[in-house]
């Protein structure tokens, strides 16, 4: 089962951009409307759901499309099987989950998200948890079928009926409580859930494997092999909850009041983050494709070919995301008031601005990791950044306040993605060359943007702070951009090449 991965990617690139652009400024509209607190009370709910239904579904779409791809690539294979295990084992843990959240959902409401009013929300959100988990493992099942629309679709339908919702909600019955937060976030998830649910099952058909023998795995080894896979992924999600969690306490600590703490975390978390990760949407319909190819290819042991896969992403990644560092430090303070987040918002994002390379990096080494089997490393790795990042946070935000939480993302994302660099590069056999990987990439964007300041300057124009000057300046320097670094590459690698025959 082969797959055009450069047409598959752009058309998830084109529809998830499209959703994470909406995404945006649906989080803009909200923070107008409801005010930056609410922002900060949505973002540690969404924090808590996030981690419950991570749990209760094991990471099954990762699952799903990794041991489905690996089955695919066998040429005694029975993949439905292995969807069977993957269904049985995520429907079962979701149920068990589901009634732990309901039982303890006092606890978790007073302790987790500081407000016993949050009880029944969260019970109502436990309700949700087996049609997200069923949900994810027939969309890993599309994307190990090389069934990239039906994957590409559903979230579209997800998005699309969950952001109609919430606008609707907000617009004409806009909530005045924590707790009609939490509701409105709680309905809007569930018909989400269901109405994409029933897309998927509509799609099934449409998702057909050739069954040549006997399945590879038995119950008891998917077990084994998901287990690594499912506490990787548990543990992620508890330490980002636990980081969210402990943000607002910590600038409460800096001497904010409650409601300036959450609106605070509120920003960095609808505005900042958002605006960093909107151009990444590129890099993470890639990674889903990349886990699917690394795995058919490490189980058929095609390890050249994992190789230049490895190399190629790696390098395009840096290339795209030394670009994406120069638009938002020129351009990052008028984005952040553009959508709402005021000051503090554009300057947040002129800060962190250089960390997005090791942001974007992160995405493709991860896809790449767990694509070859290495989802013991990425947890031991991913605990190690939240130890770093968690300790930042506990030191650093009570003493500089907002801004400690920027000093948290510099560190934790420059050790944990030079960690993954180096596993990738020994895994991999991968050739790494810092003037290749990142001294080119640097130079252009240097040399793109000073080459349009002297344009300007000889034509007398004075470029202003705007929309439209960011994306002229966009659309004259990326075709720039791209043609110095192509073309200081294809010299670079000549260089290369006659010094070996030297």
């Amino acid at each position: 089962m082969k797959r055009n991965i450069l047409k598959d990617t752009v058309l998830l690139t084109a529809i998830q951009m499209a959703l994470d652009g909406l995404g945006l400024l649906l989080n803009a509209f909200m923070a107008r409307h409801l005010g930056s607190e609410a922002m900060g009370v949505l973002t540690l709910t969404g924090s808590f759901f996030r981690l419950a239904s991570v749990i209760a579904s094991g990471n099954v779409f990762l699952c799903a499309s990794r041991f489905i791809s690996e089955e695919l690539g066998k040429e005694i294979r029975n993949p439905k099987k292995v969807l069977f295990y993957c269904l049985t084992v995520s429907i079962v843990l979701s149920m068990i989950i589901s009634l732990l959240i309901i039982l303890f959902s006092p606890f978790c409401s007073s302790y987790f998200l500081k407000s016993a009013d949050l009880t029944s929300p969260i019970r109502l959100m436990a309700v949700s948890l087996p049609l997200v988990t069923v949900s994810a493992c027939l969309k890993g099942y599309a994307n190990a079928c090389c069934k990239t629309g039906i994957c590409a679709a559903s979230d579209a339908i997800d998005f699309l009926m969950h952001t109609l919702l919430t606008a609707c909600a907000v617009w004409f019955v806009p909530p005045a409580t924590h707790a009609g937060l939490c509701y409105m976030t709680a309905y809007c998830t569930i018909i989400s859930e269901a109405v994409t649910l029933i897309f998927l099952l509509c799609c099934l058909p449409f998702c057909r494997t050739e069954t040549t023998g006997a399945v590879s795995l038995s119950l008891r080894k998917y077990i084994r092999l998901a287990i690594p896979v499912m506490a990787g992924s548990a543990l992620t999600s508890f330490l980002s909850a636990a980081n969210d969690a402990l943000v607002p306490v910590t600038l409460k600590q800096s001497g904010n009041s409650s409601t300036e703490a959450l609106s605070q975390f509120g920003i960095f978390e609808a505005i900042v983050i958002p605006v960093l990760f909107f151009p990444s949407t590129v890099l993470v319909s890639l990674s889903g494709i990349l886990v699917t190819e690394t795995a058919r290819e490490n189980a058929a042991r095609h390890y050249s070919r994992i190789t230049c896969i490895a190399e190629k992403v790696i390098r395009q990644t840096i290339v795209f995301a030394v670009f994406v560092t120069e638009i938002l430090i020129l351009f990052g303070d008028e984005i952040g008031q553009m959508l709402g987040g005021g000051i503090t918002a554009g300057k947040t994002i002129v800060l962190i601005a250089p960390v997005v390379p090791f942001i974007y990096l992160e995405i493709i080494l991860e896809s790449i990791i767990k694509g070859i089997g290495s989802q013991a490393f990425s947890s031991l790795n991913y605990l190690a950044e939240y130890i770093v990042r968690i300790s930042c946070v506990l030191i650093f935000i009570p003493v500089l306040g907002f801004y400690g939480i920027v000093l948290s993302y510099y560190t934790s994302n420059i050790f944990g993605n030079i960690s993954r660099l180096i596993h990738v590069i020994r895994k991999t056999g991968l050739d790494f060359s810092p003037v290749r990987l990142l001294g080119i990439p640097i130079f252009s964007a240097i040399l793109s943007s000073e080459l349009l300041a002297i344009c300007y300057h000889v034509l007398h124009i004075a470029p202003e702070a705007n929309l439209i000057c960011m994306l002229i300046f966009i659309i004259l320097c990326c075709p720039v951009y791209f043609i110095i670094q192509k073309e200081l590459f294809s010299l670079n690698l000549k260089t290369e090449l006659q010094k070996k025959r030297l």
